[in-house]
């Protein structure tokens, strides 16, 4: 038994490893252990570490976004289409190796939270239609044009003085925008009784109405909730269906759940990256057995271990201390990289991709790196795995989520491009992206 302080500076006991618990720890479950980086990947891991010459690095698996896209089809009706929503560098998987994929496997529109996302993918030949999530300003107008995106509007200000024969691509055509329609999120969005004149107002300026869309607000465990928004959104565009205007409402929360999933288009973003929109249990379980795997894992090895005696305080203001004999190690990796600093002493834990056990972060997450307690000294080049590419309840995206009550998509979407980012496809390694040399 050792001692870490608590949120109150006080010290508390950390269980052996052995003996973890949910509780201190989060639980150690089987079910949940031995993801696609675990040991028998480990001959594809260490031809990475042998190339990269560095101690720790994200590994993105684009396997799992293939298979990801397979389920989406799955659970979308059978002429309903994909917006692969990709911002955020495709929920910190990073953006071009994603929508290759994502190209690969059929999608035929993207969508982008910002215009400077979607300039970013068009300078980078992607041809396909993007729609830009981000409500319009007046300023962004002459990039929509040049770069022939599709922005979003919820009230039609931000063309309201620019001449109507402005309003148009560089090929000639009219200028396409979509509809964002407040169903209940109260964010974004014009209201549903607004929307008769927001459309005549767009039709006399002979701006063409790409698609309506709506974003539901609720959990997956949520249903009715969220079928109410979708009862306000088909109620509020059936009017419009004769003019082959397209609708869709299903992000991966809609998917999971079936609702809007068979609209023109389901616009899925965190599942392509097998990650769950909320960290729930009950809702994760849900997201599970759609058959979604994360493709997002950090690994490491660590760059320097020790034997410290009893009594020893580790990092920054000394909050945990040894009782007994116990292997520390470092790994390069800290909160400027994108690892919470909330996973201090005992909160976090990293897997030891030998064995399966969780070994708990112990003093301070730090700028630049981490200290975790070893049951013994490691090997030679030992693997473990920061962030695990799995659902498990500490060492997950969903899991650290869960216990920082945080947003799943932060877990990988936070990270820095100071660690490398390596993708994988087939067991092979397909791009390495150096530290600090690319752009998310």
């Amino acid at each position: 038994m050792s001692q870490v302080a608590n949120q109150e500076g006080e010290k508390s006991r950390v269980p052996a490893l052995t003996t973890m618990t949910g509780d201190t720890l989060g639980a150690l479950s089987p079910t949940t252990t031995g993801g696609p980086t675990a040991a028998s990947a480990l001959p594809l891991i260490h031809e990475i570490f042998a190339k990269l010459k560095a101690p720790s690095f994200i590994h993105v698996n684009l396997d799992a976004v293939a298979h990801n896209v397979d389920v989406l089809r799955r659970l979308a009706g059978p002429n309903t289409g994909i917006i692969g929503v990709v911002k955020g560098s495709s929920y910190g998987s990073g953006l071009l190796p994603v929508v290759n994929v994502l190209l690969e496997k059929g999608v035929k529109e993207l969508s982008v939270a910002t215009v400077a996302e979607a300039v970013y993918l068009r300078k980078n030949g992607i041809k396909v239609p993007i729609l830009v999530l981000g409500n319009l300003i007046q300023s962004e107008v002459v990039d929509i044009l040049q770069h022939d995106l599709i922005p979003s509007l919820s009230w039609t200000k931000p063309l309201a003085s620019l001449p109507k024969d402005s309003l148009i691509y560089s090929d000639g055509s009219r200028l396409k925008v979509a509809i964002n329609i407040d169903t209940g999120m109260s964010r974004y969005g014009v209201q549903p009784e607004d929307l008769p004149n927001m459309v005549k107002a767009l039709d006399e300026m002979e701006v063409e109405i790409s698609s309506l869309y709506t974003h539901f607000q609720s959990a997956i465990t949520e249903k009715a909730k969220n079928q109410k928004q979708m009862d306000i959104f088909l109620n509020a565009t059936e009017p419009y269906k004769s003019r082959n205007i397209l609708r869709h409402v299903a992000a991966t929360t809609g998917c999971v759940q079936g609702i809007g999933t068979d609209l023109d288009f389901i616009r899925p973003g965190g599942a392509i990256n097998g990650l769950c929109s909320g960290s729930d249990r009950e809702g994760v379980e849900k997201f599970i057995k759609c058959g979604f795997k994360p493709a997002v894992s950090v690994l490491g090895q660590p760059s320097y271990h020790k034997l410290l005696s009893p009594g020893r305080t580790i990092g920054y203001d000394g909050l945990y201390e040894t009782l007994s004999h116990e292997w520390i190690a470092n790994f390069t990796t800290g909160w400027s990289d994108g690892l919470s600093r909330r996973l201090s002493n005992g909160i976090g834990g990293v897997r030891r991709v030998k064995t399966g056990e969780l070994c708990p972060i112990v003093g301070r997450v730090s700028m630049d790196s981490i200290t975790v307690r070893l049951p013994e000294a490691p090997e030679e080049n030992e693997v473990f795995q920061i962030i695990t590419d799995d659902f498990d309840d500490t060492t997950s995206a969903v899991g650290m989520a869960r216990n920082l009550g945080a947003a799943v998509y932060e877990m990988p979407g936070n990270w820095s491009t100071r660690l490398a980012r390596v993708y994988s496809r087939n067991g092979k390694i397909v791009e390495i992206c150096p530290s600090l040399a690319y752009t998310c």
